[in-house]
């Protein structure tokens, strides 16, 4: 009888031992709850500084230095991961364009292109003023704005502006494809489609790759040798899409050699409809574009981030004098975009979610016309 009663003891000793442990560990949960909630709360009420962000691959930057948590979720896959979930639905069809703009495209196409070929090939001394923190560098070149992100700093703009790109439209092919396939843009009456996502679609006629074939058609329309690849790379994930056109653009470089250029064609991921950069070039709305420029890291810098920058700087330079406004700011950041494969690659920002399909094309009217006059016949 008193053996039984120590180890009825020892059993209600150690239940009591199991209750007291799961009592205190809903107790350190609870505060750990109550501790998110409130930290949840604070954030969602502080700006944070900009220079901190460096998971994006697509930014909206205004021109204020600092960012909403409530921005981010929208603008940062890594915040809302679930907003890019994309439905499976339907074959994802390579289409290809019919330039149903043709009057437009004569008014983008009217320009002076033997002043244009001077502007860009005399080199004239620029304007150049530096300001902002040691975090975030503002650039003033001439007309154009920089807003630089990156630890590379001290740019001699001056010498990227001087250097001598050549390329020629045979021989320097052009690549064009899209990281952020699924990327899409507002309904309107003549385009009208499902959406498969947030601001996204897996139908090509209505998304990136509809975009770049319309490049495509306007940059073979002035024989320049041009490829797209319509490998899509985000179709049911996000965050891997960079290391899906990586595998792309490598492929693309095995089977046709180094590209003159390779662009890889993206809309601006800002997080409603509302957010529509246009400009009036001719009296049509046109997407206003922009440069994303990445230079990897101090540790591991893209080895042609100063020739990406040149090509960019000389390009924008140029679009300000022929279709002002066309360009934002650019950015430079610390990521590096697949632009570490060809010595001179560009990621371009088409528009913004609240832009049309139109206003995408016009754009890359205005593009085309831009890369003809640096290109050599």
């Amino acid at each position: 009888m008193r053996i039984t009663t120590v180890f009825f003891k020892r059993d209600i000793h150690r239940i009591t031992g199991y209750i007291s442990n799961w009592f205190v560990n809903i107790t350190y949960l609870t505060y750990i709850c109550i501790l998110l909630i409130a930290l949840t709360f604070f954030v969602s009420h502080l700006n944070i500084s900009s220079n901190i962000i460096e998971l994006a691959s697509n930014v909206r930057i205004s021109g204020s230095d600092q960012f909403t948590i409530a921005s981010l979720k929208n603008i940062y896959p890594v915040f809302n991961s679930t907003s890019y979930i994309i439905k499976e639905k339907g074959k994802n069809e390579v289409i290809s364009v019919t330039n149903e703009n043709k009057t437009e495209f004569e008014l983008i196409d009217n320009i002076e292109v033997e002043d244009a070929i001077a502007t860009f090939s005399n080199k004239r001394q620029l304007n150049i003023i530096t300001t902002g923190t040691p975090d975030i560098e503002k650039i003033s070149i001439d007309t154009m704005r920089i807003l630089n992100y990156s630890t590379l700093k001290s740019v001699n703009y001056q010498d990227l502006y001087n250097k001598t790109i050549t390329l020629t439209k045979m021989s320097d092919k052009i690549l064009l494809y899209n990281t952020h396939t699924s990327e899409s843009y507002t309904n309107s009456e003549k385009n009208r489609f499902e959406y498969t996502g947030t601001y996204r679609t897996i139908d090509s006629k209505f998304n990136m790759i509809s975009v770049a074939k319309e490049l495509e058609s306007n940059l073979k329309e002035k024989s320049i040798n041009t490829i797209q690849d319509t490998t899509p790379h985000d179709y049911g994930t996000y965050t891997s899409a960079y290391a899906r056109s990586k595998i792309t653009v490598q492929n693309s470089i095995t089977n046709n050699g180094n590209f003159g250029i390779s662009i890889d064609l993206h809309r601006d991921a800002s997080g409603d409809l509302t957010f529509a950069p246009k400009v009036n070039i001719k009296g049509l709305n046109v997407a206003q574009c922009m440069f994303v420029v990445g230079v990897g890291t101090d540790k591991n810098r893209n080895p042609y981030s100063l020739d990406n920058l040149s090509l960019a700087v000389q390009i924008q330079l140029l679009a300000d004098k022929i279709y002002p406004g066309l360009f934002r700011p650019m950015l430079i950041r610390n990521s590096i975009y697949n632009q570490d494969l060809n010595r001179y690659s560009l990621l371009i920002e088409v528009g913004a979610t609240g832009n049309t399909l139109d206003e995408a094309y016009y754009a890359t009217r205005c593009i085309s016309n831009l890369l003809d006059i640096i290109y050599k016949k």
